[in-house]
């Protein structure tokens, strides 16, 4: 994809005003915070924090909502953009009995901005206080997502919906507002994460990350990733930790592997297409055809292309992300 320079001063105006748009006071510093170089994210965002009858509650509303015999939706979750989500949905969509972003919605970051729903609830009970007596903090949230479910479920007919996000903002609401559902969390080498982001999006702005902002982000999805993980404290039958570097090396067994997870039956899946499969969105693709899917060229790899980085670039991840990098296996120790 062919990378489009902005002139820095329109690029920065038209940062700040989107986000004056969209943005919530309470986002502001993480915004500010960003454009200086500082930390901008924290353990909180990834995996808030709910006590059992909280739980309890949302899982209540989603089966109220959605009925006891809903089709489970498949949702692809990455640890950040540039993580290999687009590769992941679109072999997953090669099996006849997922319907690939339903009602056009291309990514679905719904928990990415739970918070904003959550801001609506409180917006919602200052007109009337005494509602709050009826509302559990999260209840807007569970009330959309299982509304919309309903809805876009009952325009695809029989098939099971195939959903994707780039984020794990919030991903610890998962099991709870989709109780029913398949998640799979999709993580990549951070360094490479970064090295596609570079690459793919470039420039500066309030809302673009720089390499520190990145590494923190990556850090803090990575440990909220690998909670999912078997023996991790937030691991349940219907998450499951895909290292995108496992589907790159073998496609076939770590897509069989996925569709066990989400209950396809892999004899009705095209795995002579999952061969072909196109490259959508590589940061090193030639034409400008934006996201258009392209063939995949004989020489195409799109790991380990963090390799020729400098020595004090490495020393900055590993100062940040280090231990992450270790922990979710891509490294046994810092000599790299």
């Amino acid at each position: 994809m062919v990378k489009v320079k902005h002139d820095a001063g329109h690029s920065s105006f038209s940062d700040i005003r989107s986000i004056l748009r969209f943005a919530r006071l309470s986002q502001l510093p993480g915004f500010m915070r960003r454009a200086v170089g500082l930390r901008a994210v924290r353990r909180e965002e990834f995996l808030p924090v709910l006590a059992p009858e909280e739980r309890a509650r949302l899982r209540s509303i989603a089966d109220a909502v959605r009925g006891p015999g809903c089709r489970p939706a498949v949702f692809v979750h990455g640890v950040l953009p540039r993580s290999g989500t687009n590769f992941v949905a679109d072999a997953l969509a090669l099996h006849p009995d997922l319907h690939q972003n339903p009602g056009r919605l291309w990514e679905f970051p719904l928990l990415y901005v739970a918070g904003g729903a959550e801001a609506l609830q409180r917006e919602f009970l200052f007109m009337f206080k005494e509602n709050a007596e009826v509302l559990g903090r999260h209840d807007m949230l569970a009330y959309l997502a299982s509304g919309w479910m309903r809805a876009l479920q009952e325009q695809t007919g029989e098939k099971r919906m195939l959903f994707k996000a780039p984020h794990v903002q919030n991903i610890g609401l998962f099991a709870d507002v989709f109780p029913r559902d398949v998640l799979v969390l999709v993580l990549r080498d951070g360094r490479d994460v970064i090295q596609s982001s570079e690459g793919t999006f470039g420039g500066r702005g309030l809302v673009r990350k720089d390499f520190g902002a990145l590494a923190h982000e990556w850090r803090e999805g990575c440990e909220a990733i690998m909670s999912f993980a078997p023996g991790g404290e937030n691991a349940y039958p219907g998450a499951k930790v895909l290292w995108y570097e496992d589907l790159v090396r073998d496609p076939e067994g770590s897509m069989r592997d996925l569709l066990a997870h989400a209950r396809l039956d892999p004899d009705r899946y095209d795995f002579e297409a999952l061969k072909r499969l196109p490259v959508r969105g590589s940061s090193t693709a030639a034409a400008a055809s934006g996201w258009t899917p392209q063939e995949k060229a004989a020489d195409f790899n799109p790991l380990g292309r963090w390799r020729g980085w400098p020595a004090p670039k490495k020393a900055r991840f590993k100062s940040i992300a280090g231990g992450a990098l270790k922990r979710a296996g891509y490294e046994k120790d810092d000599a790299w």
